[in-house]
């Protein structure tokens, strides 16, 4: 990947992005379900990261 890129592979920062992520929107899920939506973004990107799919 080129220097110059935006998004550099780091895949321990991609999990731990990860994890938090799936958390708070679990926690979202139990207490504001209707806004659960919000988190999926940040969760799917962050695991397609630690994966190697971005």
């Amino acid at each position: 990947m080129r220097k110059n890129e935006e998004y550099t592979e780091n895949r321990g920062r991609d999990w731990l992005v990860f994890i938090v992520s799936l958390v708070g929107t679990l926690a979202i899920l139990v207490w504001k379900p209707e806004w659960v939506w919000v988190g999926f973004p940040f969760v799917f990107t962050a695991l397609a990261g630690a994966m190697g799919r971005l």
